[in-house]
Order: structure tokens, then sequence, then C-alpha cells
């Protein structure tokens, strides 16, 4: 059972990591609530699309918990089905952001579902792709970035991101996702790289614990996983086993629009197309579609915007 127990596990907007004492085997366990809401609420999503939103936060949050990368790790789903992508990120491990493109919103209506529709799982995606992006950070500036882009394959996000990691990274891991209104919660296992491997086991055996604990985390249910207290449910899956718990990380909501941000998409954009819009409407106006702050220009601004020199490439903004 796990050890350490002066680092409890906090049931709301957190992050838990543990290692198996005598396994090369880690784990992290989340759960998101004013975090998801703050996501949720931002745009209004058909239920399913709402879900696996959920479920992308809350995979977003645990992968970035293994990366030791410090800067921003993006995770993506997109396919040719009625839902384009579901997409969020995490910065710094700890600050999260998420959004959802719809193609075709006749799917996800009531009659659609009823007779069949592609509403759940990543079958409302279709055919398509996982790309997960790691955008390291080098001071005040953001390094060159690693992305991985692999066929998107399985009937859940959680199967899709496994899928990912064996076509991809080639390390065992098995994720468990858990979303409705309220809360989003999700457990990670996944064998350490051979580089970071503390024993001296043969690969069949590392094969064999891995599958153990495995089957062990896979007993556990949405609802255990979203309501059951952290530490309850790591003691009730690992019984048999010796966890060292880490202490706990705090999540949150985080957009990193900003005005200076908003200013550099203007310069892209042709200064006679922004002075007609000007012109027609009085001021330019621009909303974050994270989390609907809105930005507004003037003609001095744009003028002053493309009287600067080109900005440098930023693949998020």
């Amino acid at each position: 059972m796990p050890d350490n127990r002066p680092n409890t596990i906090s049931e709301s907007d957190h992050l838990q990591r543990f290692m198996f004492e005598e396994l090369d085997i880690r784990g992290a366990l989340a759960r998101l609530d004013d975090a998801w809401a703050a996501v949720r609420d931002a745009q209004s999503y058909p239920e399913p699309v709402q879900r696996l939103l959920g479920e992308m936060l809350t995979a977003t949050a645990l992968l970035a918990s293994i990366v030791k990368v410090k800067g921003t790790l993006t995770v993506q789903a997109t396919g040719d089905g009625p839902l384009a992508a579901v997409m969020a990120e995490c910065r710094d491990r700890s600050q999260l952001r998420g959004i959802a493109r719809i193609r075709d919103e006749a799917a996800f209506t009531t009659d659609s579902v009823a007779q069949g529709g592609p509403a759940e799982g990543t079958a409302a995606l279709g055919k398509g792709l996982i790309t997960i992006t790691i955008r390291p950070e080098l001071g005040d500036r953001a390094g060159e970035a690693y992305q991985g882009i692999v066929p998107m394959d399985g009937c859940s996000l959680a199967e899709a991101l496994e899928g990912y990691f064996v076509q991809s990274e080639q390390i065992p891991t098995r994720i468990w996702l858990a979303a409705d209104e309220g809360r989003t919660a999700g457990l990670l296992i996944q064998a350490l790289p051979p580089e970071l491997a503390r024993f001296d086991h043969a690969e069949h055996q590392r094969e064999e614990d891995f599958g153990r604990i495995s089957l062990l985390a896979g007993t556990v249910s949405a609802s255990e996983l979203k309501d059951l207290p952290g530490q309850q449910l790591l003691s009730r899956l690992f019984f048999e086993e010796t966890l060292s718990l880490q202490p706990s990380e705090n999540l949150q909501f985080s957009c990193s629009c900003s005005h200076e941000r908003t200013r550099e998409a203007l310069r892209a954009m042709p200064l006679d197309e922004l002075e007609q819009i000007i012109k027609e409407d009085g001021d330019i106006r621009m909303t974050c579609q994270f989390c609907h702050a809105e930005y507004r220009f003037d003609g001095i601004d744009v003028a002053a915007v493309h009287a600067q020199s080109p900005p440098s490439s930023d693949p998020l903004h």
C-alpha cells in the first residue's frame, strides 16, 4: 500500500505522481473540478463532445507530469468526422486550457444520436491523427519544439493515446479516463524508460510486472476514478504493492492569450484589410476562444502594429 502518509492527496484540481518502490513503473492520478468548469463553461458543447474534451484535458495533465522538460505540452486529436478536433495544453505542468472544434453540429443532435450517429468517443472524430507537441521554454523564449504524430486508433481517447506510445515512443503505457459535467479524472501507469530503470530486471520480468499492474489498475471504475478519495483508490488498486507518493501538485485553468499576442496576430493580416474593417465597424474586436477575453484595436493601434518589425514565428498563435 502507499507509504509516505504525510503526502495526503488533494481531491480537487490536483495531480499526484507516484512510484512503485519495487518495480520500474511510475504512475499519476489527476482530478479536475474548477479547472474543468472554466474550460467547460467557455463554450457550449454537446454532451459527447464535452465529455471527450474533459478526458483530453485530464490526459494532457497526466502526460505533462511525465515530461521532464519545462514548457508547454499540447495534445490534439483531429479527424474527418463531425468533430474536427479536440485539443488541450498544459503549461509548466499546472496551467491548463482546452477547446473542441465541431464540423457538423447536426451529428450531435438528440435525433442523430438516437439513430446511432457517431457521437461517442473517438468515433466522433472519424479517421484521424493524434499529435503531441512539446515546446520547451528557454528563459524568456520558446525552444525548438518536438512533435510526434501517429494515426488515431481505438474507440476511446485513452486507447488512442496508448496507441500513440506504442507507435511513437515504444514505452508501455496505460491510461484510464472519466469525465462528467462536474469532474474529470484520470490514471496513468507507465513503465520507466530503460535509461531510467532502477532495477536489473530481465525484459520478460519487466513485461510481466507491467502486465500485472495494468490488470490491477484496469479494475477501476469510472465512478471510483472520479469520486473515491485518491489515497483510498490507490490502496484499493495496489494493496499488495509499496508506493511512494510525491507531493501533490495543483492544477488550474489558465489562458496564455494577451493583448500583445493578439497584436502579433494582427500583424499577419494585410493592412488594407484591417483598415477596411475599422472603416466599417469602427474598431477591430478579437475574442479568445479559450477564455472569451476580448481585445479591441483602433486605427492608431493597427498603424502602430504594422509599423513594427515582423514578429518571430510562434506555432501556438
